[in-house]
């Protein structure tokens, strides 16, 4: 694939880091989000609905996350147990019924 453009975006710095944590976290660069976004608009010729929740809603979000944000450390886990591993193993579970690491 030709590179044909170049996007820049100003982010808060921490809006950056925190979005760059989830996409590590999942095997993706910007780079790579962004591209997907693209092919997605190109595909399906609309913006995802998501992207389009009126205020009220993304404020609601918004409002869940930051509860979880504090619930997280809050419980005890038992000893040796990573939430991360139990988390992956659900996931995992979810897509891939049957299939384990």
């Amino acid at each position: 694939m030709a590179l044909a453009g170049t996007i820049n975006a100003r982010l808060d710095e921490s809006l950056k880091r925190h979005g760059g944590q989830v996409l590590d976290r999942n095997g993706l660069s910007a780079t790579e989000a962004v591209r997907r976004l693209y092919q997605y608009l190109e595909r399906e010729q609309q913006v995802p609905s998501w992207m389009l929740d009126d205020a009220g809603s993304c404020e609601e979000t918004a409002r869940k996350r930051l509860r979880l944000r504090q619930l997280v450390g809050s419980a005890p886990l038992e000893a040796g147990c990573d939430a991360r591993d139990e988390y992956r193993a659900h996931a995992l579970e979810k897509c891939a019924p049957g299939v384990r690491e």
